[in-house]
């Protein structure tokens, strides 16, 4: 599918805030009770037309956050679509917030002005990093502005993420781990992530690149499963 996805100069950021896309994902989502469904069937639940910009620009914003994936004309809901959806709520909020500190475009001007940001701010900002046009910069602000209001509560820096005060349960990404585990830590920012059960201990650095640390823990142990299964595989084939 051919993103609709608006552009401001070198980045391009999701039409709609994060709340109104997760509204729409529920909406179908417990209708269709399924993880896999086509197009025009999506838009038909959601009372929309599938040849439509608006049903367009949902989809492409859907997609943007991670909500979502596309293709052969479907529409799939990932994991962490499901995540915000049914998981717990310390888990679906910190998902939220690392889905939108993903957009480049938040994220940055996050980092140069943090939440409260003026118009002017905005268009010095597209003009200065972003390449955009001076003809059109104010217009395209107007638009950036629009979004950014309604997502920089949950635009915030990994080296300032921090849990509740009490453990954390979490969904574990890797099976074998006995469903949600318990997650004993302290502020993100100050000490390593830990968890232990039995013989297995993980530490991962908390800096300012913990969420990237994490997803490199996870694919790293997606690995070892996969390798361990297909070694199962093959002594029982032989």
């Amino acid at each position: 599918m051919v993103s609709t996805l608006p552009k401001a100069g070198k980045y391009d950021y999701p039409f709609f805030d994060i709340d109104h896309c997760i509204d729409k994902l529920r909406e179908y989502y417990e209708v269709v009770q399924t993880d896999e469904t086509r197009r025009e069937l999506v838009a038909e639940t959601l009372g929309m037309s599938m040849k439509g910009g608006g049903f367009a620009y949902l989809v492409s914003s859907m997609g943007k956050y991670g909500l979502i994936q596309t293709g052969g004309g479907n529409i799939r809901v990932t994991e962490i679509g499901k995540l915000i959806l049914y998981g717990e709520s310390s888990e679906s909020e910190l998902t939220k917030k690392k889905m939108v500190s993903n957009i480049d475009l938040f994220r940055e001007l996050y980092e140069q002005y943090g939440k409260d940001i003026r118009l002017e701010q905005i268009r010095a900002f597209l003009r200065q990093k972003a390449n955009v046009d001076i003809s059109k910069a104010q217009k395209i602000a107007e638009k950036v502005d629009a979004i950014y209001k309604k997502v920089s509560n949950y635009v915030i820096l990994a080296k300032k993420l921090a849990p509740p005060s009490k453990s954390v349960s979490m969904v574990s990404g890797v099976s074998g781990f006995g469903g949600r585990e318990i997650i004993t830590q302290t502020e993100i920012g100050k000490e390593p992530l830990k968890i232990q059960k039995g013989g297995l201990y993980i530490e991962i650095p908390s800096d300012a690149n913990i969420l990237e640390n994490i997803e490199y823990a996870k694919d790293f142990l997606t690995f070892m499963e996969n390798k361990l299964r297909k070694g199962q595989k093959k002594e029982k084939t032989n």
